[in-house]
């Protein structure tokens, strides 16, 4: 096993090789979320002109029918499809505006999207035509498909005014990964079991908690973490897999981030992250101070279902405050002040809440 930390476009062009993806994988999957979350990425690393870390991928070189050798994707090949796609995309943008300087020119991605006179990569029978089309430029087809939604994403993307494409590229061209060649005697299957199929998935509550207290030093990520982390997590009681904990986070990045409501872990986390990096400018103090008091409110009527009634409480530290933040805090219920006197061993007045 050869391991080399690389960048995402060297790895596009290796030794002119065509990535082919084997049966056994799923098919193309990435939604307009996760191409979403990529742009942003993209644009951030652009911004603050530092590497940015895009997973690992694990291949094997092969040969194919005709005597070649291709790099056959085990794990990885959602994000190496998807970059194939936003190339693609990036060359007709150009294309179209007849941009032709020393930065950017047409054909500049010939050697990430084609080899040999076809496309660079050989997906799964279902996909081949849709990558056929995006990469190649093949006959079009009425059957949607992702890799035509998605690129088509992209295109919309760089339409938009003020698109610049040398940025682009240049954060683009920040984008690193972890390579992996499996080599004869590597067992794939164990190697790729190791990486995907091993520990507890982490969930949106342990993504948000991960990356608020990474960063700090041992003594602060101890102390938020008592003061907020561990009293959020205390509110929800024997919460298996953090599933009315996560409910919570997912309700707060509704209101907060003004985003519809996420449909998974990552997409919630996704959503966490980017309020945070592109619209946040408070301190995390105050982040988790609100997402402790939201929490507060969400566990009291998180039994009823009653999800509308947290509108009423004046839970909000940060930001802009919630439409109905300005209305009397209702009084405590009898049913609250236990609650609180039992896990916390606070008095709570019945005109406090």
């Amino acid at each position: 096993m050869k391991v080399k930390v690389e960048k995402l476009l060297d790895f596009l062009q290796t030794d002119g090789m065509a990535f082919s993806i084997p049966l056994f994988q799923r098919p193309y999957s990435w939604d307009s979320w996760q191409c979403e979350v990529l742009w942003n990425d993209i644009e951030r690393t652009a911004l603050t002109d530092t590497p940015h870390f895009f997973g690992a991928v694990f291949y094997r070189r092969e040969r194919d029918d005709v005597g070649g050798v291709t790099l056959s994707l085990i794990d990885g090949q959602q994000r190496t499809l998807t970059s194939l796609l936003l190339l693609a995309a990036l060359r007709d943008h150009l294309k179209e505006r007849g941009l032709s300087d020393d930065t950017d020119k047409p054909d500049r991605f010939a050697e990430h999207l084609h080899i040999d006179g076809g496309a660079k990569v050989h997906p799964a029978p279902r996909d081949r035509v849709g990558f056929a089309i995006a990469l190649d430029g093949a006959a079009g087809s009425e059957q949607p498909c992702n890799a035509l939604s998605n690129k088509a994403f992209f295109m919309g993307r760089m339409a938009e005014p003020g698109f610049d494409a040398c940025a682009f590229l240049r954060g683009l061209g920040g984008f690193q990964i972890v390579a992996v060649e499996l080599e004869d005697g590597d067992d794939a299957q164990s190697i790729f079991e190791s990486f995907n199929s091993k520990g507890v998935p982490l969930v949106a509550a342990d993504m948000v908690r991960n990356y608020l207290l990474l960063a700090e030093d041992p003594e602060e990520q101890e102390r938020l973490y008592l003061d907020y982390w561990e009293p959020i997590q205390g509110l929800f009681g024997d919460d298996p897999g953090s599933l009315r904990l996560n409910n919570a986070l997912r309700a707060w990045t509704v209101i907060r981030c003004k985003t519809p409501k996420a449909k998974s872990d990552a997409e919630c986390f996704g959503d966490f992250k980017r309020y945070l990096l592109d619209e946040y400018d408070g301190s995390k103090e105050d982040l988790m101070q609100e997402l402790l008091s939201f929490c507060t409110v969400w566990a009291e009527n998180y039994r009823y279902h009653a999800v509308k009634k947290y509108r009423s409480s004046d839970w909000a530290k940060i930001g802009r405050k919630t439409l109905v933040s300005g209305r009397p805090r209702a009084a405590a219920s009898r049913e609250a002040r236990e609650f609180y006197a039992k896990h916390y061993g606070v008095e709570i007045g019945e005109d406090e809440l």
